[in-house]
């Protein structure tokens, strides 16, 4: 992992606590590289991979819009006012999107009870 300096742009060694070139801490930097790698790599509580699924439970159409809010961690009734206030706003193109999200997101997997 290569650090640039923020303030001359300077290439520091990852592991450096200040700039080579111009003597700023790199702490911050480093944080934010960090950070970012983090959400990249985006895991639930229980340490698995977070994936976008549609709702077999909580649907009106398709789930798309449950499962959309479940992943965003967002209230599935915004989710729905959401795609409303798109579909008017574009004329129409939204549902095109809505379509294909609801054709090629797949449903959430059937939870087995023992």
């Amino acid at each position: 992992m290569t650090l640039y300096c923020p303030s001359c742009g300077a290439v520091n060694k990852e592991f450096a606590e200040f700039c080579a070139g111009c003597g700023e801490p790199l702490a911050k930097v480093r944080d934010r590289k960090v950070e970012s790698e983090k959400a990249k790599q985006e895991k639930t509580s229980d340490g698995t991979e977070k994936k976008l699924y549609r709702s077999r439970t909580n649907k009106m159409v398709t789930g798309l819009s449950a499962g959309l809010a479940k992943y965003l961690d967002l209230d599935v009734d915004l989710v729905r006012i959401l795609w409303l206030i798109a579909f008017v706003v574009s004329g129409g193109i939204v549902l095109v999107v809505y379509l294909i999200m609801a054709m090629t997101v797949p449903l959430e997997p059937e939870v087995e009870i023992t």
